[in-house]
């Protein structure tokens, strides 16, 4: 076995985005597991992002100029942002499992998640199938959540839909009942997309329901709720999963962490990814950036030569018993 390769690996462990990162790193650790007979050994070195970008700084810092990883997997674009420079600076790959597509640069960074664009076709086409015409949107202001929404209001006139209401809340927000009283001023729209973290994401869902609002879908938001039980018969656009298999391991091995749908698949995929490229033998940057498709877990990844974004399909999830299920590939 040659040299040891130590790939970087930086993610929130605490605030609103815990759960993401928790599950990320367990995601992580399962595919360096499941490495077998290769070349080199991999040695994973964890740094925690932190709720700050202040934090996150210092945290990139010591993986370039302390531990001089020779790879970068990061999840949460607001992180993604700040990773970007350094690994561009130090010129290792970064993979980053985050929808903010400008992180992606095709150069030494990359983004392997579903785009804005592509989470927004299959959440339009979903809506379209199940007869939605009117769409009112209360959604955080937030860097991946506003792309959606973003993506949302570009794609829906083309499928004969309406967006009847659009309102931000911040993070701090704790009474919804404004909005949603602003939202159903001309009647209750066909459903009301909502999207945010938790608590208030929980919030916003508990004072709808209170209100008499049943029909409500999202994009991965459920998925991350701290009470998906609010969200029960709730539909919504995130990961596919190709193997129904990886789910079932991942909670066996790791039963006291919940399976976070949205990022896990591309965990997994993302590690591998740069496993292969140093397999290779040829320069790990060059070979992420002559790759052009991928099957892992999450099905499969495509990117046209130049792009720095790694593309794919999502599925359509339902809450069922309080659990998200797998309804439509």
């Amino acid at each position: 076995m040659n040299n040891e390769i130590k790939i970087g690996v930086i993610v929130p462990k605490s605030g609103t985005s815990e759960l993401l990162g928790a599950s990320f790193l367990k995601a992580v650790k399962l595919a360096q597991e499941d490495v077998k007979n290769t070349r080199h050994a991999y040695e994973l070195i964890i740094e925690d992002s932190g709720t700050t970008p202040e934090q996150a700084e210092s945290a990139i810092r010591k993986l370039i100029n302390v531990d001089h990883v020779q790879a970068l997997l990061g999840g949460i674009s607001a992180t993604g942002k700040i990773v970007k420079s350094y690994a561009t600076a130090a010129k290792i790959p970064h993979l980053c499992v985050c929808s903010v597509k400008a992180i992606g640069d095709g150069e030494y960074n990359f983004t392997n998640i579903p785009i804005p664009e592509d989470e927004a076709r299959r959440w339009v086409t979903e809506a379209r199938e199940r007869g939605i015409k009117t769409v009112a949107i209360i959604s955080l202001d937030y860097p991946s959540v506003n792309g959606h929404v973003r993506a949302i209001r570009e794609e829906a006139p083309g499928a004969g839909m309406s967006i009847v209401y659009d309102k931000q809340f911040e993070e701090s927000t704790t009474d919804f009942r404004v909005l949603i009283a602003e939202a159903n001023k001309g009647g209750q729209p066909d459903v009301y997309f909502v999207s945010g973290y938790p608590p208030a994401l929980d919030i916003l869902r508990e004072q709808l329901k209170e209100l008499g609002a049943h029909n409500v879908a999202s994009i991965v938001a459920p998925s991350i709720s701290d009470r998906p039980d609010l969200f029960e018969g709730d539909w919504y656009t995130d990961s596919d999963l190709a193997h129904d298999e990886f789910q079932m391991r991942f909670e066996r091995k790791y039963p006291n962490t919940r399976f976070a749908t949205h990022m896990m698949p591309y965990a997994y995929d993302s590690f591998n990814i740069l496993v292969h490229a140093f397999e290779s033998g040829k320069d790990p940057v060059e070979y992420v950036r002559s790759m052009t498709s991928y099957k892992g877990e999450a099905g499969e990844i495509t990117r046209e030569q130049g792009s720095g974004n790694f593309r794919s399909r999502p599925a359509v999830w339902v809450i069922n018993n309080g659990r998200p299920e797998l309804v439509k590939r």
